[in-house]
């Protein structure tokens, strides 16, 4: 009889299925490997651009707006801008210049500094807030002004005092104080001291405070068209009366 002899399947060997596992660990470890080191070339790329964004945020646009009647340091920087003497008033020389050079830079001529000329011209925000505060504070000022020359004017006739700060007698910074604190100003006491706590400007408007020398020696407060109200010495009481000479300077409270 011929006998047959069918051979068996061998198994793999420990060490072949060994290898094997090795070899699917090493290209698994280097896929992983490969996309950690892609998403990070990624990542890096992608910086510069975030970086930028964050660096033309960084960059505050003005958000204020300042426009005749403003002052500050705000305005100091806008005058040197446009080309007008820098003293910190928005009176309409600024203005006028203003509109000049925002017609130059293709901007709508109003002669206010909002955000877009604020921004054009390099203004910082915190400059703004600090001026937006200021011009409300100045309107405000400008608004009671009338206010102040009606208390002034009722005070026409009290007779002068040396030292008086009471409606029963004045002396010329008495006066001032007197009426200023009736509309919620604080001043010194003496006419130097108001002299200094001041802004001094070159335009006066009614309710301004009118100075006589440096050292001050006499104080009143500003009518218009060249008149004052003030408590001038022993022989004339707190009167209205013109301003006789032009060796004066003119302070906002």
């Amino acid at each position: 009889m011929s006998m047959f002899y069918t051979g068996r399947h061998r198994a793999p060997s420990k060490s072949s299925q060994t290898g094997k596992r090795a070899g699917a660990t090493m290209v698994a470890v280097a896929a992983v490997s490969l996309g950690t080191a892609t998403a990070g070339a990624q990542s890096a790329t992608a910086a510069p651009a975030t970086q930028s964004t964050q660096s033309a945020t960084a960059k505050a646009s003005f958000s204020g707006l300042v426009k005749q009647g403003s002052r500050g340091t705000v305005v100091k920087q806008i005058q040197r801008k446009v080309g007008v003497t820098a003293d910190g008033v928005f009176g309409p020389k600024t203005k006028a210049a203003v509109k000049r050079w925002q017609k130059r830079k293709g901007l709508a001529a109003d002669g206010v500094v909002g955000p877009r000329t604020g921004t054009k011209m390099g203004l910082k925000s915190s400059s703004s807030r600090s001026t937006s505060t200021r011009s409300s504070r100045t309107s405000t000022r400008s608004v009671s002004s009338s206010s102040v020359l009606s208390t002034a004017s009722s005070l026409v006739g009290t007779p002068y005092r040396s030292g008086g700060t009471t409606p029963s007698g004045f002396d010329c910074s008495g006066f001032t104080s007197y009426v200023y604190a009736r509309h919620g100003k604080t001043l010194p006491r003496t006419a130097e001291q108001q002299r200094r706590s001041t802004s001094r400007v070159s335009s006066p408007r009614a309710g301004d405070l009118v100075f006589f020398g440096a050292p001050a020696w006499h104080v009143g407060i500003y009518a218009g068209n060249g008149k004052m109200y003030d408590a001038g010495n022993s022989r004339v009481d707190t009167t209205k009366r013109a301003i006789w000479t032009s060796a004066v300077t003119y302070g906002r409270v």
